[in-house]
């Protein structure tokens, strides 16, 4: 098995747009990253993650980095895009300038990221609650699922690739003020890289939709940002160092995928618990619902932001261990759809959509309440990835044999 990484540096050389605005901007505290990590195994396509510091990438964006890299290789891949999500970063949803800028970067460094060639690959995936940097913005609910987690992979012994994965929105920092920054996803890679020399890490985001540092921060600045940035370090730190061989597992990489249409319903306060005596937010929810609310002019979309299915895909390590990619800000309670244990979920990757509430929790919230999705949607991704993070194909082909 062939194992190829590398980050190429995407900060602006002109002025951008801000995270859904046409306020423009340049300038960067740190740096900005797209991060490949290439996996080639003996019998199957190549696989290629992309992630990129970015709030969101839809599957437009996606599907245009894919064909650059496909061309610039002369080959078929399989191919994954996810954003960061920090909040805090040029736009690639409204800035084509940006974003043909970030193309180019790719197709001129793609095919020259070395590949390197092992006898035995292995992983060892490590996850444990953890909600020092975020809890959940829903009014009254403490979620059972914050977790930070590290899947690191070795080649003939020796540890090369780590993603580094957490379930909180990178939002700690005041949104559309001062410079851009990777937020802590960003912090975490460039110390952890410091502090291991020739080790490539990588970032991707859990169901985030309902947790946040809305409680947990003392203020909004960069400061706060990197205080609660080197708590997450640490523990990602502390899991990296009781990494052991005995733990290890062997790599036999497999990827399959699927589409589900969008179904949508209309927004309905049936469809939500509503408390007795609502706070100042949940009174503002309310009235969107009711339709009172003052109306503001809101942007208009853009045509690739109008889907009509989801794709969703599965890269299996192994019989005990996969992540599922998924487009959707999933709320935290959609961990409790799958063995914790044996899988991940890495969301805003495949295209991306807005907030999807979990199956269980209809409590009244600012982003959950309005997204209109149906529980026949919700139903159908729940159990997905359900039956994904079992592996059902897996074993079935084994009652087969």
């Amino acid at each position: 098995m062939q194992i190829g990484c590398q980050q190429f540096c995407i900060d602006p050389p002109f002025p951008v747009n801000r995270m859904l605005r046409e306020e423009k901007h340049q300038a960067v505290s740190g740096h900005l990253y797209c991060r490949i990590a290439a996996l080639y195994p003996e019998n199957d396509l190549p696989f290629y993650h992309v992630s990129i510091d970015t709030v969101e990438l839809w599957k437009d964006r996606e599907d245009r980095i894919t064909q650059v890299i496909t061309e610039a290789l002369g080959r078929d891949i399989h191919c994954i895009c996810s954003a960061t999500h920090s909040h805090n970063c040029p736009c690639m949803t409204t800035d084509d300038a940006y974003v043909d800028y970030v193309l180019d970067v790719i197709r001129q460094g793609v095919a020259e990221i070395p590949l390197h060639t092992y006898r035995e690959v292995q992983y060892q995936y490590q996850y444990r609650y953890f909600d020092k940097v975020g809890k959940s913005r829903v009014m009254d609910y403490v979620t059972p699922h914050l977790y930070a987690e590290t899947l690191s992979l070795y080649g003939d012994g020796r540890r090369v690739l780590t993603f580094l994965m957490h379930n909180v929105h990178p939002t700690t920092k005041e949104l559309w003020v001062g410079n851009f920054t990777a937020e802590y996803p960003g912090y975490c890679i460039e110390q952890l890289r410091q502090e291991y020399p020739g080790e490539f890490f990588t970032f991707l985001l859990g169901p985030a939709g309902d947790t946040s540092p809305h409680f947990v921060r003392k203020d909004r600045s960069y400061e706060e940002m990197i205080r609660l940035a080197e708590l997450l370090r640490q523990e990602f730190d502390a899991q990296l160092k009781t990494q052991c061989p005995e733990a290890r597992k062997p790599v036999h990489l497999r990827f399959e995928h699927t589409t589900f249409p969008k179904d949508l319903v209309p927004v309905e306060r049936s469809r939500v618990e509503i408390p007795a005596r609502p706070n100042a937010d949940e009174q503002k929810v309310l009235a969107r619902l009711d339709g009172t609310a003052p109306q503001h002019p809101r942007r208009e979309l853009r045509p690739f932001e109008r889907v009509d299915e989801y794709h969703v895909s599965h890269l299996i390590f192994s019989k005990e261990y996969s992540i599922i990619f998924e487009p959707f800000e999933l709320y935290s309670e959609y961990y409790g759809a799958v063995n914790k244990s044996r899988c991940s979920i890495a969301t805003i990757s495949n295209g991306f959509e807005h907030y999807l509430t979990g199956w269980y929790l209809r409590r009244l919230s600012i982003h959950g309440a309005l997204n209109g999705f149906s529980d026949r949607m919700r139903s159908q991704l729940w159990e997905l990835l359900g039956r994904w993070s079992c592996q059902e194909a897996l074993l079935r082909e084994d009652h087969e044999a």
